[in-house]
């Protein structure tokens, strides 16, 4: 089978405060196969969020090439990137990103709107997946840390993507908390079927995971860059 993810010569670069464009993303391959799980890692500004969010589309990439699922993003237009997005990415942000306003029910729900279309009863049975049965009409703000990054990790389900991405995604909890919400977001990616690509700098979530690998040594941009 096709890799799920596969990019070449991928490139980013931004404006540098003194105007002079500076390059963050140079990864000349990268791929990842349908159900695998990977941890990425790399010092703080190596452009690990930059390097999801170009796989996400939420960027759009200097050059190269892109493909999801069998779909290049660049030939894609930016209402096009956003189905594609929602129907075939899940995304599990460092701040969740829950709306305030909504319950867990309904996050959940609002997650499927742009892909297969709304689904409460599968909305449910994330929730209940996620040990949340009991919190369902709760809103953001009545719900604890763990509890907000279990209905972010229902939400990125909620279109049953073939990709998952996680960036820092237990970046707000102990340490004893963290082992639990990544046990539970890799055993939730396994049984739907979807790949993961989880970032992080935190050593032991780092060394739970059988593939590891550091954006540094892909990235052809960290190259002379400060540590």
């Amino acid at each position: 089978m096709p890799p799920i993810l596969q990019l070449t010569d991928l490139k980013k670069s931004f404006k540098a405060p003194d105007g002079e464009s500076q390059l963050v993303i140079d990864v000349p391959e990268f791929h990842l196969e349908a159900g695998a799980q990977v941890a990425l890692a790399g010092r703080s500004g190596s452009g690990k969020t930059t390097f999801l969010n170009l796989i996400a589309g939420l960027l759009t990439p200097d050059s190269g090439r892109l493909e999801v699922c069998g779909r290049e993003l660049s030939s894609l237009s930016e209402s096009e990137r956003d189905v594609m997005r929602a129907k075939d990415v899940g995304y599990v942000f460092q701040t969740f990103n829950l709306l305030g306003a909504y319950s867990a029910l309904e996050n959940v729900a609002l997650g499927m709107l742009f892909g297969a279309g709304g689904d409460l009863d599968f909305a449910r049975e994330l929730l209940v997946e996620v040990g949340l049965e009991d919190r369902l009409q709760y809103r953001p703000h009545e719900l604890s840390s763990g509890q907000r990054q279990r209905v972010a990790v229902a939400r990125a389900l909620a279109s049953r993507p073939a990709l998952v991405l996680a960036d820092e995604p237990t970046g707000s909890l102990d340490t004893q908390h963290a082992a639990a919400a990544l046990a539970l977001l890799r055993a939730a990616c396994e049984r739907h079927s979807a790949a993961l690509l989880l970032v992080s700098h935190d050593p032991e979530i780092l060394l739970a995971f059988d593939r590891r690998l550091d954006l540094d040594e892909i990235n052809r941009a960290a190259e002379g860059a400060p540590q």
